[in-house]
């Protein structure tokens, strides 16, 4: 998770009853997705980018229908990825208890993204740290 599921976020409360694995980075970049009339409040989108790293927690989740809850958060459709706001893809992890997790990945419209989150960590960008370690 790299957003506002992470620990202290809005909507952390999604992931109660998951197991706390630990941290981790993830190949990409994030963008800041503004406040607009069908956004109520700023999240990340991660995007495709071969020299950016992503900052995540990783958790084990309960069961599938805490994962149908999540997919349902990024507006992501299984049976139709192609009206998904996000898509759900195995991506690997590096420095992290895990070697392989699950992402959300932005497939909307590139132009509703905003500016880069600097350092690929969303929850230090939003408390004032613009140089994460990792």
């Amino acid at each position: 998770m790299y957003g506002t599921l992470r620990r202290g976020e809005r909507n952390h409360r999604l992931l109660r009853a998951a197991w706390f694995l630990g941290e981790g980075w993830i190949e990409g970049a994030l963008h800041e997705m503004p406040v607009a009339p069908h956004r109520e409040y700023t999240y990340p989108a991660l995007v495709l980018d071969p020299v950016g790293r992503v900052r995540v927690e990783l958790y084990r989740l309960a069961d599938p229908a805490q994962l149908r809850r999540l997919d349902e958060l990024e507006g992501y459709l299984p049976a139709d990825e192609a009206g998904s706001e996000y898509v759900r893809r195995r991506v690997t992890v590096v420095d992290g208890p895990v070697h392989e997790a699950w992402a959300y990945w932005y497939a909307s419209e590139p132009r509703d993204l905003g500016a880069v989150v600097e350092g690929g960590d969303w929850v230090a960008s939003r408390n004032g740290d613009p140089t994460p370690g990792g």
